[in-house]
């Protein structure tokens, strides 16, 4: 038997770092050889109980010593893009981070070039939690077209918060499922969430904010997001794709709803032949980076899925803010941004736990492990 891989978990004192030392803890072919974190307390709380060899305050400290086989960074995107090329330089070969993957498209443009000049694979991991078998479901709906091709899509649930947080998963599932790249945006941005806190020397189009209208897809297609204030959220459904002979739905961490014909003849579509059980939110996006590092095959979801997603996100804002016309992607100006809300940008330990959506620090308790 081949010797553990060796991971290291970044911010692995976090909300969500905690998720990804407990996922890589219960697989027998990874060793977490380091947990990178400034907040001692929980990060030494943390590594005792997941059975984490070493612990960092800095990733810098970490590499001087050693260079894992995966790094999985759970940072805040102010310095999240910096320490993804800092890993592939050192030669980390398989490395991931979270939505969305940069502020601006010249950062994320850098820290591509930067991963494949060293060689590194680059995934950003929450873009497919948001529901189950996605993948196999994805290649039977477009290898064998048992509903037929393509004609509309839609995100039911809308864009009512952060376009560049949660609207970026579905921008990606959008592209997965229909197996197309989007071509242009037409936007409208809603008010920001009075919750949020936001610098006060940007434009209004680079402040996140959630948006309705309509993507244009390489193939013809269009997708439209729902104005909330004229259909408002019944139940959550990051995606809905209509087919020639029926209509797929997500569903949030449930298996998709899959609807062959139309009326009195439809009947459900089922495809349990084709599903793994891999599991939801972060175990089935930590096996994708091991398979990634022992196939040498790009990471499911990597990192051009999000850059794109993160661009469809930056264009329905300009769109909105310059009289919601036609925006052409990709985007010329690679300078362009997306500031998000201060926690995803600083982190909660910068700037209050009370001002992020989870009121406190977390704990092993909380956290169910």
């Amino acid at each position: 038997m081949s010797s553990p891989h060796r991971v290291a978990v970044v911010g692995g004192a976090g909300v969500w770092g905690r998720r990804y030392m407990r996922a890589y803890a219960d697989r027998p072919d990874c060793r977490i050889v380091a947990l990178v974190d400034r907040a001692a307390g929980r990060r030494d709380a943390f590594a005792r109980h997941f059975g984490a060899e070493s612990v960092y305050d800095d990733v810098a400290a970490m590499l001087a010593d050693q260079v894992p086989d995966i790094v999985s960074l759970v940072l805040p995107v102010a310095v999240s893009p910096g320490v993804v090329m800092t890993c592939a330089r050192a030669g980390v070969r398989v490395v991931s981070c979270e939505k969305p993957i940069a502020t601006s498209l010249q950062e994320a443009d850098e820290m591509i070039r930067i991963c494949r000049a060293c060689g590194t694979m680059l995934g950003c991991s929450t873009a497919y939690w948001e529901g189950r078998h996605l993948l196999a479901t994805a290649r039977y709906l477009l290898d064998e077209k048992p509903l037929g091709r393509i004609t509309a899509a839609s995100i039911p649930a809308g864009v009512e918060r952060e376009v560049a947080g949660a609207g970026c998963v579905a921008f990606s599932l959008l592209a997965l499922f229909t197996g197309m790249t989007p071509a242009w945006v037409e936007g409208h941005a809603l008010p920001s969430w009075e919750r949020y806190t936001w610098p006060t020397d940007v434009a209004a189009c680079e402040i996140d904010s959630g948006v309705y209208g309509r993507i244009g897809m390489s193939e013809g297609v269009v997708c439209d997001i729902p104005d909330p204030s004229v259909h408002p959220l019944t139940s959550y459904c990051p995606l809905s794709v209509t087919f020639e002979e029926g209509r797929l739905w997500l569903q949030n961490y449930r298996n998709p709803v899959i609807i062959r014909g139309w009326g009195p003849a439809s009947a459900p579509l089922w495809l349990h032949r084709h599903w793994e059980d891999g599991g939801v939110l972060v175990p089935p996006a930590v096996a994708r980076l091991v398979h990634a590092l022992e196939t040498g095959e790009p990471v499911i979801c990597d990192c051009d899925d999000m850059r794109r997603a993160h661009e469809v996100a930056i264009a329905l804002k300009q769109s909105a803010h310059d009289g919601n016309r036609r925006v052409d992607l990709p985007l010329v100006d690679r300078s362009a941004r997306i500031l998000p809300h201060a926690h995803r940008l600083h982190g909660g330990d910068r700037v209050g736990w009370e001002n992020t959506h989870y009121e406190k620090p977390p704990d092993l308790e909380a956290s169910g492990v």
